[in-house]
């Protein structure tokens, strides 16, 4: 469970102007952390205006309340794969997306942009055993 958060870094710049045609948006999870009882997630998510417009970019940190049993699964996966649990990865991916729209709104204003999308929870599913995993961003 998310227990809290903090945002270490926002930047936005405007490169040109012009109409925007499009928002791309990428998550990084740059590390995963034991801390206590706590997991700490470190994220760097960046919005990029299409046509080159634009860029904002939102670094923070995560923290999430787990059982042990749970913790060590989610830790185990990250040190094996650098993958995230199907779970617990919907639940981070959401509090990234949360903190970095909401931050990322206040700097698009700020160079004269509309604000990034503030997408629907996000939900994640295995692959299938016998497909290759497409390669998406």
């Amino acid at each position: 469970m998310i227990t809290g958060g903090k945002i270490l870094s926002a930047s936005a710049e405007r490169f040109k102007d012009g109409q925007v045609k499009g928002l791309s948006v990428h998550m990084d999870i740059g590390k995963l952390e034991e801390d206590e009882k706590n997991l700490k997630v470190t994220y760097t998510c960046t919005f990029k205006y299409d046509e080159g417009i634009a860029e904002i970019v939102v670094k923070g940190e995560l923290f999430a309340l787990e059982d042990v049993d749970r913790r060590k699964k989610v830790l185990d996966d990250w040190k094996k794969n650098k993958l995230l649990t199907s779970d617990f990865a919907e639940e981070v991916l959401t509090a990234i997306n949360y903190a970095s729209a909401s931050t990322g709104t206040l700097l698009a204003y700020s160079v004269g942009l509309g604000a990034p999308l503030n997408v629907p929870r996000a939900r994640v599913e295995e692959a299938p055993k016998d497909k290759k995993p497409s390669k998406a961003g």
